[in-house]
């Protein structure tokens, strides 16, 4: 009996999120517009010649982006999946070669996922998810080299493409019948960052660039 009353519980949690999500005004289908701000790092980092210093491997960054879904819970089931592509503002880090050169590294990043989320609600207008995505990441290195003696000054430019992942829980905020708030916390993994042979053959790697995003979303349902 217990088990049944628990059962007609999450059924009835379920329906609502259907509910409250998806009318029958409504495709099923979303556009997001997302901003986030971010605390990113960069761990693993090597080079090629020389004894390395790193003087910083963390900084704050942000982006925007955009995500182009469907809410299958049309279908029954309380499930989004979507398509999504950000851009990641500059990230700095900085390292040193003892006695040759330090590197300032000024790095960007187009990312896209295929993502999905679980749907559960938990309060009128208010609907909780869990999820993640797979995709890829290209990250766009400028680093500036300058030689420690006579401070002369070298640039070059490097991309990368890379596996990245990204885990998501967040809220959103039913604000109209056509409009939603969204609010997400989403640990990415962007894969790896390189730059060089610079002018003196010198390559920088840094095995992992990770970031702790935190997101607003404003979303239309069709």
């Amino acid at each position: 009996m217990v088990a049944v009353l628990c059962a007609s519980v999450m059924l009835s949690t379920v329906v609502q999120a259907q509910d409250s999500r998806t009318t029958s005004a409504h495709t099923g289908d979303y556009l997001s517009l997302v901003m986030y701000g971010a605390l990113a790092q960069v761990d693993d980092i090597t080079t090629s010649t020389g004894t390395l210093i790193v003087n910083n491997d963390s900084d704050g960054t942000g982006g925007l982006g955009m995500a182009l879904g469907y809410n299958w819970a049309k279908k029954g089931v309380p499930i989004r999946s979507e398509f999504e592509y950000s851009y990641r503002f500059r990230f700095d880090y900085d390292i040193r070669i003892a006695n040759q050169a330090g590197y300032e590294n000024n790095l960007s990043s187009h990312v896209f996922f295929a993502n999905a989320y679980y749907d559960f609600a938990i309060a009128d207008r208010w609907t909780a998810y869990l999820g993640g995505g797979l995709g890829i990441a290209l990250n766009q290195s400028d680093v500036e080299r300058t030689a420690l003696a006579g401070g002369t000054k070298t640039k070059r430019d490097d991309t990368n493409m890379n596996f990245a992942w990204n885990l998501a829980f967040g809220l959103v905020w039913q604000v109209g019948n056509d409009w939603d708030f969204e609010f997400r916390y989403r640990y990415a993994e962007l894969g790896e960052v390189e730059s060089g042979p610079h002018s003196d053959g010198t390559t920088v790697t840094a095995d992992s660039y990770n970031s702790h995003d935190f997101l607003f979303g404003i979303v239309y349902r069709f």
